[in-house]
């Protein structure tokens, strides 16, 4: 028998300890604030700690790294749910990917969709501008984790959340510290000057097929390869002005290929959200504006193309941490769109009519449109994991039928090196790639073993079908001969049209001896520069001290050739400026894919002049001649139209001296490259014998030319040394574009075209309108000026580094900017 006072000692323990036995520490107890405060923005290593302790503190979430950023840091993911789900983690993501890969049988499918838990990812921190999802993050895990409501408690018993609460570490270490250093000083708004992401920046939301960016690679992975979330919750930060949040459903138009049953569901997500957001009696949630449902290649695009519920918000951001009072006057009357912005509508049905608008807002509505999401998961849980089974097994049923039964990649590749890297993106998205063991015929030709088939008999049909067939964008008008409605992102992005890749359709079903390819194996770079690998054997080459040669012909030899050109190691010069320009940052990547030594060139480098004792070629990527010259002025206008004032050090061009600088650099020997827009300057200032066919930057008129993201069909004069390898017919992807005339010249150095539109059936995916104009016309073009050369490109062929088709344009430029012609080379 225990005394009363030997009790009250107990007692007295165990309540000494409950402090040890409470729940981990709310936010603002880790941090020393809230996040979301204003004039505070969490770091990297603030966040991450945080969700550390937790998972030390807290059965109820587990973390595990999947991977590293392009700079090095951990990508952490957290999967929250109640203790007894944690300790089965395995057997419900086996349970997810029999259904999701429409493995099980249908009485087993029912059984597992009864047993199994909703998936759903919620990721924040994409757009490291768009500050508020990396701050929300903290919140969501803490109230998953603590909450006890009949509501938390439901989605923890039901629901596995996997949440990334930092998917671009580079870029928030980035963000957090430009802005801890500017806040409370003139330069509090000021805009990042570079990128956030180590090539991509804004992009590295349209990596999604091509996984070109270490980041995507692991996301993919995460989705299409291992867990396959039902939904995937995106976050954003730059909603419609004046509306607070956008969420789906989305604007037109829809692509055909997104399987009907997704979109019907990503519209009831839309529909759970909007009415939580009118209980809670948050006003300005809007709808169907800006963001379509066509485009593939984004974080939260792809997954629809996967089966998965893709989900897209956009809240309302000032600048940073910043807070903000909008007056009535301040916001318009109208969207875009002409629909109301002061009056109740069927997609935007509580306007916001201004107020203070601060970090802690937007905080407080994502975990609003959170808990809607994962309130709904919970409570249909079957639902979502059956529905995932009967789509991959409509899709399975669906390719068995044929009209296409699959895509043949054959061997006989004009470039193998870049068709093994297409497969191999594709295996990374989940696609299920087939190698023949033996040949087989099929659409009435025959084919060697070693062919890889994509069947359409497979879970993500869609997906593979997406991208192996061209997009036909429809011209969607607001009235009869008004403007063309353009596509939010590209209007076509046929995989291996950009790729140079050599797949046939095959539309009747066939046999084949066939085994699933467990990896795509990359071959090894080759001799040959109708391969791109031929550039990193080049790199090699002279890495290492051994000779290359191009003959005359264009074949890339080991001997010396009696005629062509001996190659040297170029040096390269990248122009960088102080703004995020994501073109100079895919051209970055492309330098380091093919291992081209570089030097990043600033405005004072320019300035500074004796260019030609540094470079022997410098590359101008996209970007208008304003900017070039001028950069960011002192005072920039911002988006919202507010001023704010740079940093005098990231402010400026190159200006004229710079201009100035680089024909010098030119008329000495150099080679000037440059992209698309970035043609303006050279053609405007330097004396050359070629003349823009367009007015760079203008507005397509009606009828007139415009491309807004599409596959182009193009020729090439291979006999051209920049040319060297490329069919004669190929692809490019253009946004916009530009042509050139030659000009009259008495002159022995001619400019001399490369490239030229088709002259006929131009476009190859997407949508274009004006054809005439450009039909036939030069894209590329040497143009000769002094001892040196200026090399136009209309269109930008190394576009997101998607274009693997023409990356040879420019490495070919590049290398024989160095290369010295050989005794018998004519020049």
């Amino acid at each position: 028998m225990v005394s009363g006072s030997a009790f009250s000692r107990r007692a007295l323990a165990l309540l000494c300890a409950l402090p040890l036995l409470a729940a981990p520490p709310a936010p603002k107890q880790h941090f020393g604030f809230d996040p979301g405060d204003d004039y505070k923005l969490a770091n990297y290593e603030q966040v991450i700690s945080y969700f550390r302790r937790l998972a030390a503190e807290s059965p109820r979430i587990r973390l595990a790294e999947f991977g590293r950023s392009s700079e090095g840091r951990p990508m952490i993911a957290a999967f929250i749910s109640d203790e007894a789900n944690l300790r089965q983690l395995d057997r419900w993501k086996d349970i997810n990917r029999r259904l999701a890969l429409g493995l099980a049988a249908p009485e087993e499918a029912r059984r597992l969709a009864g047993e199994g838990k909703a998936i759903v990812w919620i990721d924040s921190g994409l757009h490291a501008t768009e500050v508020a999802p990396v701050q929300h993050a903290p919140h969501l895990a803490w109230r998953m984790v603590t909450g006890e409501s009949e509501e938390a408690r439901r989605i923890r018993s039901n629901v596995i959340l996997i949440q990334v609460p930092v998917i671009n570490p580079d870029g928030l270490d980035m963000v957090a510290s430009w802005y801890g250093r500017n806040v409370g000083a003139p330069f509090e708004l000021a805009p990042l000057p570079w990128l956030y992401q180590k090539y991509a920046g804004h992009d590295n939301n349209r990596d999604y097929f091509m996984y070109n960016l270490a980041e995507t690679r692991h996301v993919g992975r995460m989705l299409f390869r291992e867990w396959f979330p039902h939904i995937v919750y995106n976050q954003h930060q730059v909603a419609p002005f004046p509306a607070r949040i956008f969420i789906p459903p989305y604007a037109e138009p829809l692509n055909p290929n997104i399987p009907p049953a997704v979109m019907e569901g990503i519209n009831r997500l839309g529909s759970i959200m909007r009415e939580r957001f009118l209980r809670e009696d948050k006003p300005g949630v809007i709808s169907y504006l800006s963001f379509d449902a066509w485009w593939n290649g984004g974080l939260r695009s792809a997954p629809a193309f996967h089966n998965m519920h893709g989900i897209l918000t956009e809240t309302a951001l000032f600048y940073y941490a910043t807070p903000k009072e909008y007056r009535l006057s301040d916001l318009p009357e109208r969207f875009q769109n002409g629909v109301s912005a002061r009056e109740p509508s069927v997609f935007y049905p509580k306007p916001w009519m201004g107020g203070r608008w601060a970090l802690r807002d937007a905080v407080s509505y994502m975990l609003t449109a959170d808990f809607a999401i994962l309130s709904e998961a919970a409570s249909n849980a079957s639902h979502y994991l059956l529905k995932a089974w009967e789509m991959a097994r409509s899709n399975i049923e669906r390719g068995r039928r044929g009209s296409p039964f699959a895509w043949i990649v054959p061997p006989a590749q004009r470039d193998p090196w870049s068709a093994a890297q297409m497969l191999e993106r594709l295996h990374r998205a989940g696609v299920e790639i087939h190698r023949a063991a033996a040949p087989f015929e099929a659409g009435g030709a025959t084919y060697p073993a070693g062919t890889h088939i994509l069947y359409a008999s497979q879970p993500f049909r869609a997906y593979l079908a997406d991208l192996m067939e061209p997009q036909k964008y429809p011209e969607l008008r607001s009235s009869p001969g008004g403007p063309a409605r353009r596509p939010y992102d590209l209007a076509g992005w046929t995989m291996p049209y950009q790729m140079g890749v050599t797949a046939v359709r095959v539309d009747t079903p066939f046999q084949a001896q066939a085994t699933p390819a467990a990896s795509v194996e990359i071959p090894p770079p080759a001799w040959d520069l109708k391969q791109n690998s031929a550039f990193l054997a080049i790199a090699a080459a002279l890495r290492e001290g051994r000779s290359a040669y191009i003959s005359s012909d264009g074949t890339l030899v080991r001997e010396k050739p009696a005629a062509g050109w001996e190659m040297k190691r170029p040096r390269t010069g990248l122009y960088q400026p102080w703004t995020p320009n994501m073109d100079a940052g895919w051209t970055q990547w492309l330098l380091d894919e093919f291992s081209v030594p570089y030097e990043l060139v600033r405005n004072g480098d320019i300035r500074a002049g004796r260019l030609q004792e540094r470079f022997d070629v410098i590359l101008l990527a996209q970007q208008s001649m304003q900017s070039i010259l001028h950069g960011t002025p002192e005072m920039t206008r911002l988006r919202t139209g507010e001023t704010a004032r740079q940093r005098p050090e990231f402010t400026g061009g190159i200006g004229l001296e710079g201009a100035r600088q680089l024909e010098e650099f030119v008329r000495r020997g150099g080679t000037l490259i440059a992209f698309d827009s970035a043609t303006e300057l050279p053609l405007t200032l330097f004396p050359l014998d070629v003349r823009p066919g367009l007015r760079a930057g203008a507005q397509p008129a009606q009828g007139g030319w415009s491309c807004p993201g599409s596959v182009l069909r193009m020729t090439a004069d291979p006999k051209h040394p920049f040319a060297f390898g490329m069919p004669a017919q190929h692809y490019a992807t253009s946004t916009g574009g530009q042509f050139f005339e030659i000009a009259e010249t008495a002159s022995s150095r001619r400019p001399r075209v490369f490239v030229r539109y088709a002259q006929k059936n131009l476009l190859a995916s997407g949508w274009i309108s004006g054809e005439r104009i450009v039909a036939g016309k030069a894209a590329a073009v040497e143009a000769p000026l002094g001892e040196g050369r200026v090399v136009l490109f209309g269109f930008r062929p190394q576009f997101r580094g998607q274009t693997f088709g023409t990356f040879r344009l420019v490495l070919n430029a590049i290398y024989m900017s160095a290369a010295t012609p050989l005794p018998g080379q004519r020049q």
